[in-house]
């Protein structure tokens, strides 16, 4: 946790879908975790107060602004202490965990 001995909150830098840089405070993800329901259709989860929060759809609502991609917003959200909890989607036909291409991955976005 990026916590300092002065007693100043935990915050961290998250980095915008527009480049630029936005520093994303303890608080602010606790009030958004207030009204951001969980949604089954994502992949990676923040852990807040005992609910399972697409970690996206979290920071998206504390910034008020889209953050670069999943990662960022994971990122920061670790670093702020939270656990993250990471979705493993299998093959139906084979029970081989799915593996992306590399363009695949590039591709992606939500």
């Amino acid at each position: 946790m990026a916590n300092s001995p002065t007693g100043t909150f935990p915050e961290t830098p998250v980095r915008l879908k527009d480049g630029g840089h936005v520093i994303l405070t303890l608080s602010a993800v606790a009030v958004a975790a207030l009204n951001t329901p969980g949604d089954a259709k994502y992949d990676v989860f923040a852990e807040v107060g005992g609910r399972n929060i697409p970690a996206i759809t979290l920071v998206r609502n504390a910034l008020g602004q889209d953050p670069w991609n999943t990662n960022a917003a994971e990122m920061a959200l670790r670093e702020l202490g939270f656990s993250i909890l990471v979705r493993r989607r299998f093959d139906n036909a084979t029970g081989e965990p799915v593996r992306l291409t590399r363009e695949q991955i590039s591709d992606s976005s939500v």
